[in-house]
């Protein structure tokens, strides 16, 4: 793809190639900050930011962005990590606007702070919901017992 070798000219050593196919390309870097600068690249050639999914590699988590280019039937699937330490990375909802609700639900579910997001808040639970339920760490007590009002068994 195209693509490869524009972010590979922006980013020079930060970047690592998980797999290449004619349509598909998976590629990982290593410095979140990165990750505006390259969704603006990336728009140039991909239509949308198709999703935006989290993996709990507890205490990392990795963001996996996939990039969808309908013209040229072509994927992108972008990784980035990020550490229960430096819980944040940058939103790029001003590149993609599809970025908007995918951004929340990832600071719903697991509590990734997205900087710069227009209205981070919950999607999918209610405000006062203890936790992020998604996270390996979250522990059904009494608390959520309680507060869902459901004798829930895990």
């Amino acid at each position: 793809m195209v693509i490869l070798d524009k972010l590979k000219s922006t980013i020079k050593g930060d970047l690592e190639v998980i797999d290449s196919e004619p349509d598909l390309l998976v590629i990982k870097i290593k410095n979140k900050k990165l990750i505006k600068k390259l969704a603006w690249q990336i728009k140039e050639e991909f239509d949308i930011l198709y999703s935006l999914a989290v993996v709990d590699y507890s205490p990392d988590f990795e963001l996996n962005y996939i990039f969808s280019n309908y013209k040229n039937a072509e994927i992108l699937i972008l990784k980035v990590n990020i550490t229960e330490k430096d819980f944040a990375i940058d939103s790029i909802t001003d590149i993609f606007n599809s970025a908007n609700w995918e951004e929340r639900e990832a600071y719903d579910l697991f509590g990734i702070k997205f900087n710069g997001h227009p209205d981070l808040r919950r999607i999918l639970l209610p405000e006062d919901w203890p936790g992020h339920p998604l996270r390996k760490d979250f522990k059904v007590d009494d608390e959520i017992r309680n507060w869902t009002g459901l004798d829930l068994k895990f």
